[in-house]
């Protein structure tokens, strides 16, 4: 090979050379290009290093992004958004209103029942009312005739004792004048001044004075015994006793007919209470359904409001998708080579930012995740190549412990790009 000599400058007119200058010069110029190859060489190393032996030596995922469950707040029933209260990032928690979804053409049949119904209940409760009271009105006059038809009564009663009471001294009377001419006459027909024909007369008629007198007695008996009585209350007359009787039928009839409209009043008044509880309760679902306010069932943020306000939803459609910050996680690819190392409860460093580091363990490991799994999730998970490993983890500090400056970093981010390695033992 035939190698071509340098050519040689041409030194400066007036100086001359010095000896061994061009040997100098030749070994600086050959310098360079070996300075070069090194470095090239070095940095073929360094790549070789950094592509097939440090990953066999890592113990990084290749790929972690912060993940999240997803709950799904859906409208029970058909109708149309007027009111989306939340807005993209929004903390919700249990009860807090999400969406407003009015359906005006609610069936109301059932309420239009119930309602019809407590008319009819009100309506006859009022004619019972009427009824009670006309009764009661009746009875009051009833018991003011049959109390003067008693007074009357009564006061007849004692008519008749002291007329009995005067005709039996009447009779009592006769009888002793009687026997004072009965008496007279027995002298008298001794002395032969009368006959034995007028004293027979005498005596017949002392026996009809004597049998008056008992009649009387018993009559006058028979009228104090009436009068007894009427003074413990029980209605004693002659001409007045069918009319007496009459009112207290009548007073009879009315007390049942009051005491059934009170019992049958009170049983609609139990009814009706029923029926307007059960009337209210349906017209509440009646416009709870006409503007139904639709509420988050658990804590999180809001991801994606899936119906804007003005959309039409159908019952069981979803309207938005909250994303429960409370079991933020992180979901790493992991390559095949780890697999022996991995298990279940496995602990993982995760860098969340410059400086900040938290710690996950793994709660599921998974060779494939199907589409089932990653609609659970606030975000679709990572690629995987062929034969690499998901690890599904949850994160144990609720939130990061602040950064150097002081400032804090929220873990409520799903899809952020973080790296995730396993911790030493």
């Amino acid at each position: 090979m035939r190698v071509s000599r340098p050519i040689p400058f041409p030194s400066e007119p007036g100086r001359p050379r010095a000896p061994g200058a061009g040997r100098a010069r030749r070994q600086r110029g050959a310098f360079v290009p070996k300075l070069a190859a090194y470095a090239l060489l070095a940095f073929v190393l360094w790549l070789m290093v950094a592509t097939l032996v440090e990953p066999l030596l890592s113990s990084q995922a290749t790929r972690a992004v912060l993940q999240a469950p997803v709950g799904i707040v859906t409208s029970p029933i058909n109708g149309v958004v007027t009111q989306m209260a939340v807005r993209t990032r929004d903390a919700v928690a249990p009860g807090t209103l999400v969406a407003t979804v009015r359906n005006p053409t609610v069936s109301q049949e059932i309420l239009t029942t119930l309602t019809t119904q407590r008319l009819a209940l009100q309506s006859q409760l009022s004619q019972l009312g009427n009824q009670y009271k006309s009764d009661s009105q009746e009875m009051r006059s009833i018991g003011q005739q049959a109390q003067v038809t008693r007074q009357a009564s009564l006061a007849q009663t004692w008519d008749a004792w002291e007329i009995a009471q005067r005709q039996r001294d009447v009779a009592h009377s006769v009888v002793a004048e009687q026997e004072n001419k009965v008496r007279t006459n027995e002298a008298l027909l001794k002395e032969g001044a009368i006959s034995e024909q007028v004293m027979n007369a005498s005596e017949a008629q002392l026996s009809t004075a004597r049998a008056n007198a008992a009649v009387a007695e018993q009559a006058f008996a028979g009228q104090a015994q009436t009068v007894a009585s009427a003074g413990q209350g029980a209605f004693v007359g002659t001409s007045g006793n069918s009319l007496f009787q009459t009112l207290a039928s009548r007073r009879e009839a009315l007390r049942n007919s009051s005491d059934r409209a009170r019992q049958d009043g009170t049983a609609i008044v139990k009814q009706l209470a029923q029926i307007t509880q059960l009337e209210d309760e349906e017209r509440r679902r009646v416009d709870k359904l006409a503007a139904y306010e639709v509420k988050a069932s658990q804590p999180g943020m809001v991801h994606t409001v899936l119906a804007p306000e003005g959309a039409y939803v159908m019952a069981g459609s979803s309207l938005v998708r909250v994303t429960d910050c409370s079991r933020i996680g992180v979901v790493a690819v992991f390559p095949a080579r780890l697999a022996k190392r991995l298990s279940v409860g496995s602990k993982l460093d995760v860098k969340v930012a410059q400086n900040v580091d938290v710690q996950a363990r793994v709660e599921q490991l998974l060779p494939v995740a199907s589409d089932a799994l990653q609609s659970t999730y606030s975000v679709p998970f990572p690629f995987a190549e062929q034969g690499s490993i998901y690890a599904v983890a949850r994160i144990e500090a609720p939130e990061p412990p602040p950064s150097e400056d002081g400032s804090r970093q929220t873990l409520c981010v799903p899809g952020k790009v973080v790296s995730a390695s396993l911790a030493k033992a």
